[in-house]
């Protein structure tokens, strides 16, 4: 007999394994612990979902979305192109990361778990990076906007902001972010020095 899936049962999962991603971390989250959390069994939480990745996958994705988003409000707001970079910059490499006690960090632990032939991650990267990089063509002043043309600038840039996601604990490095923010934004307006 099929168990009828009942709405409150999906959403107690989700809220559980959110608050376990954001406080232990993908990889210390078990099924058996989200299961706890949400007031069910292990076995209850396959009925809703595939795997932890799954939980996990209908999580990240918006919520990353809706940061990328926000960033983009954020910078169509700032007239000036130097402020309106480093706004973007420091947003995507410090705000991001450390938000949610380094919830983005997730993202790096559930890559390593996931088997090479499953492309979600990595779609899901693609689809993040596609729109870092239309942000970034507004952003940088119209002389400099063929540095984001091919995609391959928002590709480093987001896999920066992986890095600081790792790093997103260690509070003595913000004033060296900062630093990577002001070096990286005179280099992307072509005003070294």
């Amino acid at each position: 007999m099929v168990q009828k899936k009942k709405p409150e049962i999906r959403e107690a999962i989700l809220a559980a394994a959110y608050d376990l991603f954001r406080d232990r971390g993908y990889a210390f989250s078990t099924v058996s612990a989200i299961a706890r959390a949400a007031d069910t069994s292990a076995a209850n939480i396959y009925v809703y979902f595939g795997s932890k990745l799954d939980i996990f996958l209908e999580l990240y994705e918006p919520w990353m979305m809706g940061r990328i988003d926000a960033l983009h409000e954020k910078v169509r707001s700032i007239p000036e192109p130097d402020v309106r970079l480093k706004a973007f910059l420091h947003t995507l490499w410090h705000d991001i990361p450390v938000e949610e006690n380094g919830f983005s960090s997730n993202v790096l632990q559930a890559l390593a778990t996931v088997p090479e032939d499953d492309p979600r991650i990595r779609d899901l990267s693609r689809r993040a990076e596609a729109r870092i990089s239309e942000i970034l063509v507004e952003t940088l002043p119209e002389d400099r906007r063929h540095l984001a043309g091919d995609g391959a600038l928002a590709r480093l840039l987001a896999a920066a902001s992986d890095g600081f996601s790792v790093n997103h604990h260690d509070q003595s490095s913000l004033e060296l972010t900062r630093a990577a923010v002001d070096l990286t934004a005179r280099l992307m307006l072509g005003r070294p020095g």
